[in-house]
């Protein structure tokens, strides 16, 4: 064989083969990264609902922060301007 007929099937070969690598490269990748994620996702949903177990919205909650306190607004006033 001549060194051209020898360098067409060695560069054909060396295509196919990088092509076959990128595509399993890329499938087992995405694999692994899939799993990380979802990994990741169910750890902070778990801690999602843990923080959320913790809160009650129902709880009685002060409103008014003026509640406690007991004021007149009529006390030391002139009620009568001619007196």
């Amino acid at each position: 064989m001549t060194p051209t007929n020898l360098t067409t099937p060695l560069a054909i070969g060396a295509v196919i083969g990088i092509v076959l690598g990128v595509a399993g490269g890329y499938y087992f990748g995405l694999n692994q990264g899939w799993k990380s994620a979802t990994a990741e996702f169910e750890k902070q949903a778990a801690e999602k609902t843990q923080a959320e177990a913790n809160v009650n919205p129902f709880a009685d909650v002060k409103t008014n922060p003026l509640e406690d306190v007991k004021t007149n607004p009529l006390q030391d006033v002139k009620l009568n301007p001619f007196e």
